[in-house]
């Protein structure tokens, strides 16, 4: 084993002692604990970052520049660094990813397909910034490397894909606001914004919406897949998340996907990862692949010819950092071949090194090394923020008769049934902490925090087929004063590298709700986790069934439910995914990544032909609320709550001038970029005041949704809405709050088939609140207005 001894250490960042064999992720800082390197330009914090960064790259070796191309970085010695990995993982709390084996703990939130639902920015900014700040304790405590790669900015497009759980939503725009709340907090550190706190990353760029699946012997994997997508989807649907990351979010890392995108992988897309990100949108980051998608483009998607191709067009593309080995592997030999040039090594090292300047491993300890593990890592701030996160996100979404919420005083005990009763631990380690400092609680504990409370499964688990214990369940219910049915999905059903197999309850789960539901004494109350968005048409008509909570995947963070159950919140979460019936899974193939509905040049999945030549072609049904044609079971933006909200339009725009829509476009079209900044989209003066009152009787927090209706929706590919702006507000009982959203001059446009914006001049609808939600006490206007030139 080797090992360097430095000088003294300087900081609690960096450890004097450096094991280079071992895993422990401690940080040498040659600027500081070193006396080796004080005269190097790099060390002189009075020179551009330019100019920093040239002179390190201009001291390493070959042999180190090689090396430095991989994600897991060996020490560097013409440097004085350590061993360096890029990679760990952050979407629901710090994952160190192995580097550290002290057993510390972090805090687990919930997955993004739950706190999505909070429609809550402050929240979103509020969890980024309490992981990144865990994280950078544990970089101060040499627990934790700086590069986190999380959020996942992907479209929830698909019901089945199997990443669903990882994301916010289907909607662009709130998937882009969400990915912009989450990196500024997980970035920005108050102490000081000189330096980032610990680097985000929006992945995977890009339509990398699906992870294996087969229909009808047809087999695809995301390793394989070649995304046909259509320009005007691409510009429309796929891109905006990842822009408002960029531009709005600052995020300081892109990760290129394993997917190819008509016909080029993403990691050796230059349009992509230059054109577009880097040259259009202004990043100025790292680029770092999905762990092997540079061999893929060799090994998967036979692009290439040989790996030293595979490592030029990566390389060339704007690909910085490989997650895995095949560039620092195949690098050397492209270079005695002529195929890169030393020249295209340091352009990638350059974009890798800037960012770790910015993380201060080159610079004088500063205020961001006093961010302390004992005083950040499972604070009580951080475990309170935890809690919230449920309760501000799970959607009612049936509530008849007011069965919800339960009075504790009226109850003696309540039984919860369903293969997902004791759902917890088992998801917390996917993409966040399995270390955490959450006890692992159920949805039975939260109950049992009011009134006695037992559970059992009825059904062993959520694919299993086994009805045998379906008939103590229903004599359990008969005898209890309450019972709520647990269930939906876990990560058996869908998880990274399996795609669901169905949107509906198995036939075990469909027959384990009915008879439960039927036995009972009193309406049952359902609570269903899942990421995938069930076919939930029986469950809603089932006169038996009095209420329906969606909480998505919480995970560990379920407590917080016994406060919706029991009144102590009203639910207030919208829903961020269609829920579509389950005859939509037949008409589309998963394969399909268009969003415009037509005909699909993919088979019908429930196609059983020997010969999958000789399946019927599918139909597009439209994908995601903007431009589903069919019927949802639930619409995207739903949500009930336990009081009533009226909704009145208190200023409206007479008319709307599209003389600055004009002006948007034209700039863009002068500077030859192909897409307006996001402050440019967002401009403009046309404002709504929507005054919103709570005409009941509980005090409850609402969100109020925006959307925009433009000229000839749902015709030749118009969006038939689109979400454009919401807010979140408390109102008590009997009090008003008014909202003022503000819909941008991008919101005036649509793209074409080409890709290009341009302005759509006629009438508009503008809707506050999801429509549906009337009957159920939710607010909702509407106002129609017209543009002149």
């Amino acid at each position: 084993m080797k090992f360097f001894t430095f000088f003294a250490v300087a900081s609690p960042l960096f450890a004097s002692t450096v094991f280079a064999d071992e895993a422990n992720p401690v940080l040498v800082n040659p600027c500081v604990d070193t006396t080796d390197f004080l005269t190097a330009d790099f060390c002189n914090v009075t020179l551009p970052l330019s100019a920093r960064v040239a002179d390190a790259i201009k001291r390493m070796t070959l042999d180190e520049k090689i090396s430095a191309l991989d994600s897991d970085t060996p020490e560097i010695p013409s440097l004085g660094l350590n061993r360096y990995n890029w990679w760990s993982e952050a979407s629901s709390g710090v994952d160190t990813h192995g580097a550290d084996d002290s057993g510390t703990k972090t805090t687990k939130f919930a997955f993004p397909i739950t706190t999505g639902m909070s429609f809550n920015r402050t929240m979103w900014k509020a969890t980024g910034q309490q992981i990144g700040r865990e994280a950078r304790a544990l970089m101060n405590a040499g627990k934790a490397w700086s590069t986190f790669w999380a959020p996942v900015v992907n479209l929830a497009r698909e019901p089945r894909w199997g990443r669903n759980i990882e994301v916010s939503s289907e909607d662009p725009f709130q998937s882009g606001e969400y990915a912009t709340a989450f990196v500024t907090g997980f970035q920005e550190a108050p102490e000081d914004p000189r330096y980032v706190q610990a680097s985000a990353c929006c992945k995977h760029f890009i339509a990398n919406e699906m992870e294996g699946s087969t229909e009808d012997g047809h087999e695809e994997d995301r390793q394989h897949v070649d995304s046909a997508v259509s320009q005007q989807d691409l510009m429309d649907s796929y891109m905006p998340p990842f822009q408002r990351c960029v531009e709005k979010g600052k995020v300081t890392s892109l990760m290129c996907s394993y997917n190819a995108v008509n016909g080029v992988p993403s990691c050796a897309n230059d349009w992509l990862l230059t054109t577009v990100a880097r040259d259009n949108w202004g990043f100025d980051g790292t680029i770092v692949s999905d762990c092997d998608a540079d061999s893929d483009v060799f090994n998967s998607h036979y692009y290439t010819d040989t790996p030293e191709e595979t490592v030029r067009d990566v390389l060339r593309a704007g690909t910085d950092i490989d997650c895995g080995d095949f560039v620092g592997t195949n690098a050397q030999s492209a270079l005695d071949k002529g195929v890169i040039t030393e020249a295209d090594i340091d352009e990638r090292l350059t974009q890798a090194f800037k960012l770790r300047f910015r993380l201060q491993h080159f610079d004088p300890v500063g205020p961001l090394q006093s961010i302390s593990e004992a005083d950040t890592v499972c604070s009580d701030h951080a475990i309170e923020l935890s809690h919230d996160g449920l309760i501000q996100s799970a959607a009612l979404l049936k509530n008849d008769d007011s069965t919800l919420p339960f009075s504790a005083s009226s109850l003696n005990d309540v039984v919860v049934i369903g293969p997902n009763f004791n759902l917890s631990q088992s998801t917390a380690g996917y993409y966040g902490p399995d270390n955490h400092c959450l006890d692992a609680f159920t949805l039975v504990d939260s109950i049992a925090q009011f009134v006695d409370a037992t559970g059992m499964a009825g059904v062993p688990d959520v694919l299993s087929d086994d009805t045998s214990g379906i008939s103590d369940a229903v004599e359990a219910a008969k005898k209890a004063d309450q019972v709520v049915l647990a269930v939906g999905t876990d990560l058996t059903w869908a998880r990274e590298g399996t795609d669901a197999a169905s949107i509906a309850f198995t036939n075990a789960q469909a027959e384990l709700i009915s008879k439960v539901s039927a036995a009972a004494s009193k309406p049952v109350v359902l609570v269903i986790f899942t990421a995938t968005p069930l076919d939930l048409t029986d469950v809603l008509a089932n006169e038996n069934i009095g209420a329906v909570l969606h909480v998505g995947q919480p995970s560990v963070t379920i407590m917080g439910a016994g406060d919706l159950l029991f009144g102590k919140t009203s639910p207030a979460g919208r829903t961020i995914q269609t829920v579509y019936k389950r005859e939509y899974q037949d008409q589309i193939s998963i394969f399909d990544f268009n969003m415009r509905p037509g005909p699909s040049p993919f088979a019908r999945p429930d196609c059983t032909e020997d010969n999958y030549g000789d399946c019927e072609k599918g139909t597009n049904p439209g994908r995601t609320y903007r431009f589903f044609t069919g019927d949802a079971v639930v619409p995207f933006g739903f949500g009930l709550s336990y009081t009533s909200f009226d909704y009145e339009i208190v200023s409206a725009p007479k008319t709307v001038s599209m003389a600055p829509v004009e002006k948007m476009l034209a700039s863009t079209k002068d500077q030859n970029k192909l897409f307006s900044s996001v402050e440019e989209q967002e401009s403009g003066d046309t404002g709504y005041i929507v005054k919103v009152t709570n005409t009941g009787d509980i005090d409850a927090d609402e969100v109020v949704l925006g959307f925009v209706t433009p000229p000839g929706a749902g015709e030749n590919g118009t969006p038939l809405k689109s979400l454009f702006g919401f807010e979140r507000v408390h109102v008590k009982a009997g009090e008003s709050v008014e909202v003022t959203l503000y819909p941008g001059l991008a919101d005036f446009t649509l793209v074409d088939e080409e890709g290009a914006r341009s302005a759509a001049h006629g009438e508009y609808s503008f809707s506050f609140g999801v429509e549906e939600t009337v009957v159920g006490g939710g607010g909702f206007a509407r106002h129609t207005v017209s543009t002149e030139a």
